[in-house]
């Protein structure tokens, strides 16, 4: 497999935040207004720590094919394609990464218009934007795809113990 790792890290994704909140924390310059919450449910809470990796194929490749190999790059301990909540996290983190190449996550998908769409970073001179491309793409060479895996999990502590006692 013709596969570079471009970075690796880790990055915690705050799952009590919203969506809009987190695509604000980014400080993106534009960003597609077809990302809702709607379209792209946040459902897991707590704070989450993942270790990253960031996969150029260096190729044209069809999301089907990103996802096998992501996936079987590590047996023992899997990748997963990243979701929309860490691709926020890691542009995040990392804002001047997208500006040298777009960054896929292909965990996640809308239907928009009857198509499948992920989201991807991108930059575009000084700026930075949130987008939506087509799954069904294939995706130039020069495409990055983030990856994750948990490495622990810190659940959030609910303000009051009402409802849990009884």
């Amino acid at each position: 497999m013709n596969t570079d790792t471009i970075s690796t890290g880790s990055i915690a994704v705050d799952y009590s935040k919203s969506l809009r909140d987190m695509m604000a924390d980014g400080n993106y310059d534009w960003v597609n207004p077809a990302i809702t919450p709607k379209g792209f449910p946040i459902t897991a809470v707590g704070i989450v720590q993942f270790e990253t990796k960031v996969f150029h194929f260096n190729r044209y490749i069809s999301s089907e094919d990103a996802v096998e190999a992501i996936t079987a790059d590590d047996r023992r301990h899997f990748w997963e394609p990243a979701k929309i909540e860490g691709l926020l996290a890691y542009g995040m983190k990392n804002p001047n990464e997208q500006r040298q190449y777009p960054i896929v996550g292909l965990g996640s998908f809308a239907g928009v218009l009857g198509s499948r769409y992920v989201p991807y970073l991108y930059g575009h001179g000084a700026g930075r934007g949130l987008d939506l491309l087509w799954w069904d793409v294939v995706w130039y060479g020069h495409f990055r795809f983030l990856a994750l895996r948990e490495l622990s999990s810190l659940l959030c502590v609910p303000k009051t113990l009402s409802g849990f006692i009884e």
